[in-house]
């Protein structure tokens, strides 16, 4: 019996909860069983397979083409580029295993394969950035000032929006490149991409393992030189206020504001 796409959605959730021991795998193999009325082996494969997946371990039991896209998928989203790298290591795995054990070559398995594998690969970080940038992209700059402003560092490090938590500090951060316009702080430089958007980094003053705030006024915007160079650069501090940073790089100072205007 064929395994409809909503139950393959479902078994991803589920293997995702099993995962993260917010479910028992029996109970996630009843679920599946009694709501999407699937086969309690395909379910508990399901679960198996996703583990092996995210902990790059080859697993024997096969994935159909549009399951294994889909779990790849997700996991892109959920855990980034380290969650991808580590799928990618058990589907070669898998295929590898299943090519020698049937004599035949898996060619959708394969194209996916190659498809995330020559895949420009975002963080979790950058994931949930710009998402969140599409949510507020429409808002004007005053709106996004107010958000920021009520942006605290007592504040929990986790926020809802549209009834999703995302982490606080990338919220910060999406917030401020829309008010900031994408543009480096040191040079001016925008960077277009293909898609139209706009790509900067963002660097925080005081590094977060050194218990650095995640507010506006721990986080500047630069271009991908100038943010390596501030992190590896000879960098001295001369002044810094909840409104404007001195601070002398390489040599050079620069003053840069950190209000929200």
């Amino acid at each position: 019996m064929k395994i409809s796409d909503d139950a393959i959605r479902a078994n991803y959730d589920i293997a995702k909860q099993v995962y993260e021991n917010k479910l028992t795998r029996d109970q996630g193999v009843e679920y599946l069983s009694s709501n999407f009325k699937m086969n309690k082996s395909s379910a508990a494969d399901g679960i198996v397979n996703f583990k092996c997946l995210i902990t790059a371990q080859k697993y024997t039991r096969t994935n159909s083409a549009f399951a294994t896209e889909y779990y790849l998928e997700k996991i892109t989203h959920d855990y980034g580029a380290k969650g991808l790298e580590s799928a990618l290591i058990a589907v070669r795995q898998h295929i590898e295993y299943y090519e020698d054990l049937q004599k035949i070559t898996m060619h959708k398995i394969r194209d996916i394969y190659d498809k995330y594998s020559a895949k420009p690969i975002m963080s979790f970080d950058e994931n949930e950035q710009n998402e969140i940038e599409e949510i507020y992209r429409n808002k004007s700059r005053e709106e996004i000032a107010k958000e920021l402003r009520n942006i605290k560092s007592i504040d929990s490090e986790q926020t809802t929006i549209n009834l999703k938590v995302y982490k606080r500090d990338n919220k910060t951060i999406a917030l401020l490149k829309l008010h900031r316009h994408f543009k480096c702080q040191i040079c001016g430089v925008s960077i277009r991409k293909k898609d139209g958007t706009h790509y900067i980094e963002a660097a925080h003053i005081k590094p977060k393992h050194q218990k650095g705030g995640e507010t506006p006024d721990n986080i500047i915007l630069l271009c991908p030189n100038h943010h390596k160079e501030f992190d590896f650069g000879s960098l001295e501090i001369i002044s810094q206020s909840v409104d404007e940073i001195a601070f002398s790089l390489n040599g050079t100072v620069h003053t840069l504001t950190l209000s929200i205007d």
